[in-house]
């Protein structure tokens, strides 16, 4: 939701389309959505969510709840490689859906629930690898969330379009 969020902010400021509006065969590669403001938003986001996880971690409260590797990994490093992974994920689906005709906003499911998840683990496990279990779990778990996060920042007047 960080891009979306940003957006409203920054309405008009630097919304550059990310395949500067380049075609491939006559469709735009991503499409109108994917913005280089998105990748500022997502990115710095994931940096400032991974910080705060590691501040957390301190807390014996905290650490039951593990998420990522707190005290293995430099959260500005695991952020960057969560944030970059999850777009990267998102925008490989959308220059996907461009070329099977799937329209922006269009839902194309499961991918629309799975893209960013694959991403951020891909790129994250330059950095860590948790037990296959860990991944298994997020997969499970991860989508519901997301529809959740997106049906509430519908709710809110964030999102144009309901899950």
């Amino acid at each position: 939701m960080a891009p979306l969020v940003v957006a409203m902010f920054m309405r008009g400021t630097f919304a550059f389309p990310l395949d500067c509006n380049q075609t491939l065969n006559g469709t735009r590669i991503f499409g109108p959505n994917k913005t280089w403001r998105g990748v500022f938003a997502g990115v710095t986001s994931a940096i400032g969510v991974a910080s705060l996880q590691s501040i957390l971690y301190a807390f014996p409260a905290a650490r039951t709840l593990r998420i990522g590797p707190n005290d293995q990994v430099d959260p500005v490093w695991w952020g960057l490689l969560m944030g970059l992974g999850a777009l990267s994920g998102d925008a490989v689906k959308s220059f996907v859906k461009r070329r099977r005709g799937i329209a922006p906003g269009q839902s194309w499911k499961p991918f629309d629930q799975i893209d960013f998840l694959i991403g951020a683990l891909a790129f994250s496990s330059i950095a860590f690898r948790p037990p296959w279990t860990v991944y298994a779990g997020i997969l499970v778990v991860m989508p519901v969330v997301k529809v959740l996060v997106g049906s509430t920042g519908y709710a809110l007047g964030l999102r144009p379009t309901k899950w």
